[in-house]
Order: C-alpha cells, then structure tokens, then sequence
C-alpha cells in the first residue's frame, strides 16, 4: 500500500484495486457505492473513505475484502440505486436499516426554493 500510493495519480482507492484484483492480496476499494451502501446497511456512519474502509475491514476477515467490495458496487449500479433504490427487489432488504425509507422519502413533493420560483 505504501509503494503503490506513492505513484502519482494513485490514491487509496487504486491501491486497494491493484491489490486485491493484481496482487490477490487484502484491499478493499471504497468508491461512492461502498461508502453510500456500507452507511445504508448500517455497518458504518463514516463519510470519509478511509474510516469506511477502516470500520469495515475489522468486521470482514481480509481475504473477503476484495469481493465484498465488488459486491456492493454492483449491488448499488443495480438494485441499491442512489436516485430510485428498488428494496422490492433486494435480497437484503428484510436486514436493511435503511430499506423502503427512500421510497418514502422520494415520494414527499420536493419544497420549492428561491431559485425555482424565478
């Protein structure tokens, strides 16, 4: 991890790719989906990936990082979309503190503001 970050245009997130993907060592890659769903299924409050991936790794056992994190991107480019989540269809739904909320939520008629009034 230290050798790899020290490539220019290489942050914590590349590194954590190379390794798992290139090296088949330990990483867990923490993109807007890993940290978007990891806060919704409740493993985490955290914002920052690096505290994401932190809090995480102690709860998965390493060689399971990789995958986990590929999974929850597909699982967010898929089913846990940002803008219209389908927990219908999710297979996590019945374990998810965050399930059927944005559905609610999506339906409230969005306030007005200032700008859209011009």
């Amino acid at each position: 991890m230290e050798d790899l970050v020290t490539i220019p245009g290489v942050g914590r997130k590349t590194a954590n790719v190379v390794r798992s993907v290139a090296f088949d060592l330990p990483g867990l890659p923490v993109d807007t989906h890993v940290g978007r769903l990891t806060r919704l299924l409740g493993l985490t409050t955290a914002t920052d990936p690096e505290v994401v991936e932190a809090e995480v790794c102690k709860m998965v056992p390493p060689p399971e990082w990789g995958a986990l994190s590929l999974r929850l991107i597909l699982h967010g480019r898929a089913v846990c979309v940002a803008r219209k989540p389908r927990c219908g269809e999710c297979v996590l739904a019945d374990i998810c503190p965050s399930a059927y909320l944005a559905d609610r939520v999506s339906k409230i008629p969005k306030q007005r503001t200032a700008r859209s009034k011009k």
